[in-house]
């Protein structure tokens, strides 16, 4: 093989490295057109009611008022909590003191009863409502996370593909040149630079990691963190459920799930600057996301929907007893 010959294979050989760097190049951002569908994406999730028409809030924290004793002798504790939830508190006591008048009738209990279940029926599909938009957001944050790790997961293939087939030219230009011109020197340089660009790639392939700009205006994170008096994501009822204890001596649901948050280390290490990062980012209008952050935000809001979908149960009980009392 003449010098010229070796000089060409060269050369080609460095153009070839420099496109696959070029191709290759670190990304941290996804492309426009990839933000604008997780952008556009964001409406999907908001109820169709924003502004619905609510009940005057209760004082959060205030604790149930003592029932008569007619309700507590008919109903359990567990009932009656659930009852001053949803705002049905004196219509079960007024259930109660008519079971106990010999002058009640049919047509009064029927009134009675049928103001009940509308209450019960409006707190389920408030229920309904707030895990539905809680649901959609999970999905749409693990869709994003799983858009995430495929473009990750290309990169990663291309990298380490890149890094194979230059220590293999790295190697052929070597023994071409150590057979051509019989010295080592070129040789070695050959080797040096090869090991140099698959050692880059293969660094490349360890730390890949991409993001994306993932905005939630409305955030029932920041909601519940935050911890307003008056929600305006959630309705009164749910609100007030989140912030009364369902068992003596336990702490509010609100609470739990803010604890359950830490433990898991969805926020990150107590006192780390990831902590710090992360409550921004969860907690404020959105930003710069990675696919561990939208995995950490999904989990966080299942957390929440779990929560609230006890009601279903808390519900379940007090309705078991109407039932009771009605026959």
């Amino acid at each position: 093989m003449t010098y010229v010959h070796l000089g060409l294979w060269v050369r080609h050989s460095c153009l070839v490295l420099a496109c696959m760097t070029a191709c290759l190049g670190c990304t941290t951002l996804l492309p426009p057109t990839q933000q604008g569908a997780a952008t556009e994406s964001t409406q999907r999730c908001v109820p169709a009611m924003t502004k619905r028409a609510r009940a005057a809030p209760m004082p959060r924290q205030q604790e149930r008022a003592a029932s008569s004793a007619s309700a507590s002798s008919r109903f359990s504790i567990d009932a009656l909590r659930v009852a001053d939830v949803i705002g049905v508190l004196p219509v079960i006591e007024e259930i109660a003191r008519r079971k106990d008048s010999p002058g009640k009738t049919d047509v009064d209990m029927l009134i009675l009863r049928q103001r009940l279940t509308d209450q019960v029926l409006l707190t389920l599909f408030e229920v309904a409502s707030a895990t539905a938009e809680l649901t959609c957001e999970r999905d749409r944050a693990d869709q994003v996370a799983d858009r995430l790790d495929e473009f990750d997961n290309a990169r990663v293939k291309r990298l380490t593909i890149a890094s194979i087939v230059l220590g293999g030219v790295a190697g052929i230009i070597s023994g071409g040149v150590g057979l051509a011109a019989g010295t080592s020197a070129a040789g070695n340089a050959a080797d040096v630079a090869g090991g140099v660009f698959a050692s880059w790639f293969g660094v490349s392939a360890l730390f890949a990691h991409s993001e994306i700009d993932f905005r939630h205006d409305r955030n029932a994170l920041r909601e519940l963190w935050e911890n307003p008096s008056d929600s305006t994501i959630f309705s009164p009822g749910i609100w007030r459920f989140l912030h009364r204890s369902h068992t003596e001596g336990m702490n509010a649901p609100r609470e739990q799930i803010v604890n359950a948050w830490r433990q898991a280390g969805r926020l990150g290490a107590g006192g780390s600057e990831d902590e710090d990062h992360r409550q921004d980012l969860f907690f404020g209008p959105g930003g710069r996301y990675g696919a561990a952050e939208l995995r950490a935000r999904a989990s966080m809001l299942e957390t929440l929907e779990a929560s609230i979908r006890v009601v279903h149960e808390e519900l379940e009980v007090l309705l078991r007893e109407i039932v009771d009392q009605m026959e």
